[in-house]
């Protein structure tokens, strides 16, 4: 009797850790999918996040390319028209103004920095992950000033301008620059156009203003062997910029596109 007793002990003892450690396992089962749904809700409400960050940089992107674009083609219209030896006008003037202007990106990288501190594992996406990592570890420093491959063109070109050119002061002549449209996920950026000269009204009083640089000898600039070789140097700089400039543009474009399918889904 003894013996039946300590057997039915032992299995009724047997069956209640059994109790236990499903109880246990269906508790970590529940606290599992507990954290894994609040990992998911966090997720969503980061990607969110950087979308918005990510979008409001593509402004600035947008704006930048544009103006090396602009002076990617007065590069051009410079060159040739000292190729062609053809006789200075006026309109040059905005042309060398255009040429030594540089850009850069000021990246707010606020969100990713709070990605990173939680740990970029947040993002399941493994193609996406690498993409938004890659954009602000890559992509940005290489167009923002501090981190920027080459030096500043204006900066480059600020010596040789001071001996060889003097600001424009005819307001008789006039200039516009255009910037295309663009748009993503539904944001637009109109076509906008900047004109010069121009005024504006500071203290009560209308000031006006221009741009561009005039020669001081458009003879001897023809001819000279130093422009030439600054011309040359700075168009190998600015194509740099231009093609880290795109990769940013696309990327975020790309980006922005994958957010949206992972959120819908």
């Amino acid at each position: 009797m003894s013996q039946g007793k300590t057997s039915r002990y032992i299995k009724y003892a047997i069956g209640e850790i059994i109790l236990v450690v499903i109880g246990i396992l269906i508790a970590l089962q529940i606290n599992n999918w507990n954290q894994n749904r609040k990992r998911l809700k966090q997720e969503q409400v980061l990607l969110v996040q950087i979308r918005d960050e990510m979008l409001s940089q593509y402004g600035d992107v947008h704006y930048d390319l544009e103006m090396l674009r602009m002076a990617e083609r007065s590069h051009f219209k410079i060159v040739d028209h000292m190729n062609e030896n053809l006789p200075y006008r006026d309109s040059l003037c905005f042309y060398y103004s255009l040429l030594k202007i540089d850009e850069y990106i000021y990246p707010n990288d606020g969100v990713y920095s709070k990605i990173q501190n939680v740990g970029l594992d947040i993002i399941r996406n493994d193609a996406l992950r690498n993409g938004i990592q890659n954009l602000y570890e890559t992509d940005f420093p290489r167009i923002s000033k501090e981190k920027s491959f080459h030096p500043d063109i204006s900066e480059f070109l600020n010596d040789y301008y001071s001996d060889n050119f003097q600001p424009n002061t005819n307001y008789n002549i006039s200039f516009t620059l255009k910037f295309p449209a663009d748009s993503i996920a539904g944001v637009k950026y109109n076509e906008t156009t900047a004109h010069y000269p121009d005024e504006f009204d500071l203290d009560g009083r209308t000031r006006s203003f221009t741009m561009g640089y005039v020669p001081l000898d458009y003879e001897a600039l023809k001819t000279d062997n130093k422009f030439t070789m600054l011309l040359d140097q700075v168009d190998i700089y600015r194509a740099y910029k231009i093609l880290r400039y795109e990769r940013a543009q696309r990327s975020i474009k790309q980006l922005v596109r994958a957010i949206d399918s992972t959120l819908s889904k």
